[in-house]
């Protein structure tokens, strides 16, 4: 439930960021209070510019449109200089206007935007445009704007002579300067209603620059969601189309140009976003971690892109942002153009090698009986940033082995890109971290666009070796040349981004050689040089030669000797409880115990603090009870002397006392002393440290239901049984409990509540599935026991033959002897004394099959058994009834 509530919680936190990404980025623009404009003539327009419009000019002209003249007006949100060209042509008999420019919206479906303007003699002017009317917040006394939405060029000249039909005021014809001039006028109008409906307001004052209010960036997303919705419900009749070339690339241009020089977010801007992000990181963390290693996974993270950060300062970036991501960890980002790959390096390697130097100095200079918050620290700052340099993407390591070796061979990147996904997979598994798992699937759902991307690059290269030495327009040209080629399902925005992310790489400068090199070895020094300095400190120096110790040559651990140079009693603690665990793990018990004898001696001395003398307690206590026999009340009387320590000293950080209770708990239960077990158990479960912590709560349940089946109270031990299930998140533990609650019904006599349950298991919504688990195996013969002792015989060789057809099936035959033999015992007790020749063929089979096997007595008393049955006896019919009359068939699909 945490990891879906955990999911939930991701979805509304990508949902809210979105969201607040595209306020932000209105808030960011910034326009103009006037445009300007002029007349220009045809020779400046450029001939792809001029072919675009062409169709739509011809169009008009059979609707009697004739040229009137080319425009160029600077738009009031942008920075480009250039501005955006139109043609206007004029209608003498409507004495109407048509200005044909580029379309700028990639999503409508056309190339061109038409506008029809006519001018009344009261001073009134009547537009009629097409798909662009949702972007208008406001309305300007005088212009008239009506929107039909439709598809073809001829309906929308229909719709607006429409219009002229409602109208008797005389039409006015216009000078070139005066169509211009009107578009000037009506832009001023435009910008002032929407400064006073608080839309807009002055970006400062006295400047002659505005911006959204944030009420007018929310009303702006409002007004064109429900416009493209029409737009869209608009288009779905239109023929599909295919966009020419000539506007693909004026279009990228164009978009490109407008992006130019946007307003950066300032430092407040930037500080917004980290609070905000940092706030949905530790929400999304919050539910599975305590507050302090959550604030130390956030100063170690922060820490990490810090790093980042300053390369990028030093090396030139722009924009520069610390970002946290819910649920993974953070970003930092800056732009630049042209950067060189030995940048890139160093900007990689920033990020871990702070972080990884520190914990490392760390580790020499941190005091043996440093707080725990502090060793956390130092750990978090070392696994972190190591694990950083895996050469997995999207790690640091991962960006800089595709920086090197992978980026200017688009195949063998994609291929990089699949092993990453396997290995986030893989480690998701083995950690159970199911956080992981979903990036790793939403990966797989990048897969097809950077299949697409590498195909295209490799394309472009084969096709256009020296693309990178032509201007601007011709490597667009050739790159939406090669998406109409390859036949890739790009259009609209989303082939924008993909043509201006290849557009990007072919920028890219391949790493030279001495880049090579200088990164492989600041990569290397990294990987090797940490472990060798970590083995050479105090703390972490023996346990990292314990990890590789099964690669160099054995030697002896001299603990007597590093506790003998102890400095001071809590330097010397540590290092016998170091000692006690290390022969603790290597299976040594009676050394494991005289250190941590000593060690619980040594708590007697000042300076030692309650906590340790628990820590000891616990220690000595879980090695006698598990290594040593016949020691389970000395374990006792350690563990409730630590209980008693807690009490007494009110301590507050309780992290082994769900341990203690456990371990506590287990050894009454070994003793049979259930009473006292009871006892702790409900001390347990009063401890709100344990209460927070689901997995125990079922362990404890679990054990609270042996004790109580034990001393045969049957109720009590069920329901114990049934809230273990309820609390275990872990499947693998739920099943645990499943499967004692079965045996504890077995064992009582409870068949009925036995066969509900299991039938449930395996015949239910959540049955369990496959043989090679043993999981459905030893339910099945668990039922089957069920039946045969409510005497239902029948229901038991369905099961039992059912089983064995399946394992066959599963290629499992060679290990059937065992439901074959509790085959062969319930239909020998039947009262039927035809039943037991029921099992002839199967028996023989299998017997056959496993003489290898088995003994040679076991196989005779089975041959033994077998009898003829015949075809006209009940116990056929009713096997008949059920399908299952011929057994000695290979598979299922025979019988």
């Amino acid at each position: 439930m945490s990891y879906l509530f955990g999911f939930l919680l991701f979805l509304i936190c990508i949902q809210v960021f979105a969201r607040g990404a595209v306020t932000w980025r209105i808030l960011q623009l910034r326009g103009k209070l006037e445009v300007s404009g002029g007349v220009v003539n045809e020779e400046e327009v450029g001939q792809a510019y001029r072919r675009v419009l062409i169709p739509n000019i011809e169009e008009l002209s059979e609707f009697g449109f004739a040229k009137f003249c080319w425009l160029r007006y600077s738009e009031g949100f942008s920075k480009d200089e250039v501005g955006i060209y139109a043609c206007v042509m004029y209608h003498p008999g409507e004495r109407t206007y048509a200005l044909l420019s580029l379309q700028s919206d990639l999503s409508v479906g056309r190339e061109v935007q038409a506008t029809f303007i006519t001018y009344l003699r009261d001073g009134e002017i009547l537009e009629t445009m097409n798909g662009g009317k949702h972007c208008l917040l406001a309305d300007v006394t005088g212009y008239h704007i009506e929107d039909p939405y439709v598809v073809e060029l001829s309906q929308h000249w229909r719709a607006h002579l429409h219009r002229l039909e409602q109208s008797s005021v005389e039409r006015l014809e216009k000078t070139p300067q005066c169509v211009v001039d009107t578009g000037v006028a009506f832009y001023k109008a435009y910008i002032q209603e929407l400064l006073a409906q608080k839309v807009l307001k002055l970006a400062a004052p006295n400047t002659q620059c505005v911006q959204y209010t944030l009420a007018g960036a929310l009303r702006s997303q409002k007004i064109a969601k429900a416009g493209a919705e029409r737009l869209q419900k608009s288009m779905q009749s239109a023929p599909r189309h295919t966009p020419s070339l000539d506007y693909q690339v004026a279009s990228h241009m164009r978009i490109d140009s407008s992006l130019t020089g946007q307003e950066s977010t300032g430092w407040i801007g930037k500080a917004l976003l980290l609070l905000f992000s940092l706030g949905a990181f530790m929400l999304s963390f919050g539910f599975r971690m305590d507050a302090p290693i959550l604030l130390i996974l956030v100063a170690v993270l922060f820490l990490h892109e810090l790093g980042h950060l300053l390369a990028m300062k030093v090396c030139g970036f722009r924009d520069l942002q610390i970002l946290f991501i819910p649920f993974l960890g953070a970003a930092a980002r800056g732009d630049k153009d042209q950067v060189p790959a030995w940048q890139k390096v160093i900007v990689d390697l920033m990020g871990p090698a702070p972080g990884l130097i520190l914990g490392i100095a760390l580790c020499f200079y941190l005091p043996i009986d440093a707080p725990d918050w502090m060793t956390r620290a130092v750990f978090m700052l070392i696994v972190l940033n190591y694990f950083n340099l895996a050469p997995v993407q999207p790690l640091d390591g991962g960006q800089l082995w595709n920086l090197l070796f992978f980026r200017r061979w688009p195949m063998a990147q994609f291929i990089f890109f699949c092993l990453s996904i396997l290995a986030f997979a893989a480690f998701s598994w083995w950690s159970q971290e199911v956080v992981l798992g979903l990036v790793a699937l939403f990966w797989v759902y990048l897969l097809p666009n950077q299949w697409r991307q590498a195909r295209l690059f490799s394309h472009i290269r084969r096709k256009y070796p020296e693309l990178s030495q032509h201007d601007l327009s011709s490597q667009l040209a050739a790159v939406y040349e090669g998406v109409k080629e390859l036949k890739l399902p790009w259009s609209g925005a989303i082939a924008y981004q993909q043509v201006n992310g290849l557009m990007l790489r072919l920028k890219e400068k391949p790493p030279l050689a001495w880049e090579i090199l200088f990164g492989l070895t600041l990569y290397l020094t990294l990987v090797v040089g940490a472990p060798a300095a970590l083995m050479q400190s105090p703390q972490y120096g023996d346990y990292l030669k314990d990890l590789i110790a099964p690669w160099l040559p054995e030697k002896g651990m001299n603990w007597d000797g590093q506790i003998a140079n102890a400095k001071n009693p809590r330097e010397r603690l540590s290092l016998l409880i170091a000692a006690g665990d290390y022969y603790f793990y290597s299976g040594d018990d009676a050394m494991a115990e005289k250190y941590y004898d000593l060690a619980l001696k040594e708590t007697e001395r000042n300076g030692i603090s309650p906590e340790e003398k628990i820590k000891v307690l616990y220690q000595l206590a879980q090695a006698l009870f598990m290594n040593t026999n016949d020691k389970e009340s000395v374990s006792i009387a350690y563990l409730q002397e630590a209980l008693r320590l807690y009490q007494k000293e009110r301590i507050q950080n309780g992290e082994l006392l769900p341990d203690i209770y456990e371990l506590l708990v287990e050894c009454y239960l070994f003793q049979s002393d259930y009473t006292s077990a009871l006892k702790n158990i409900d001390g347990a479960f009063a401890n709100s440290d344990i209460r927070r912590n689901e997995q125990r709560v079922a362990q404890l349940y679990m054990l609270k239901g042996n004790a109580l089946s034990e001393l045969h109270r049957v109720v009590e031990a069920e329901r114990a049984y049934i809230q273990g299930i309820k609390a275990s998140k872990s499947v693998d533990f739920k099943r645990t409990v499943e499967l004692r609650l079965l045996e504890f019904y077995l064992n009582e006599g409870l068949y009925d509540a036995a066969i509900k349950r299991l039938e449930s298991l395996l015949y239910g919504p959540n049955a369990f599935t496959g043989y090679t688990d043993g999981i459905s195996y030893n339910l099945n013969l668990r039922l089957a026991w069920a039946y045969y002792s409510k005497e239902r015989y029948i229901d038991a060789e369905i099961t039992l033959r059912s089983l064995l057809v399946d394992m066959t099936d599963a290629g499992l035959g060679d290990v059937s002897l065992l439901p074959a033999l509790e085959l062969l015992h319930i239909v020998q007790s039947a009262h039927d004394p035809w039943q037991a020749a029921g099992t002839r063929i199967w028996i023989e089979q299998i017997a056959e099959n496993t003489l290898d096997l088995a003994p040679d007595a076991y196989i005779d008393s089975l041959r033994e058994q077998l009898h003829f049955i015949p075809k006209s006896s009940r116990y056929r019919r009713k096997l008949a009834e059920a399908g299952l009359t011929s057994f000695g068939v290979k598979n299922a699909s025979e019988t």
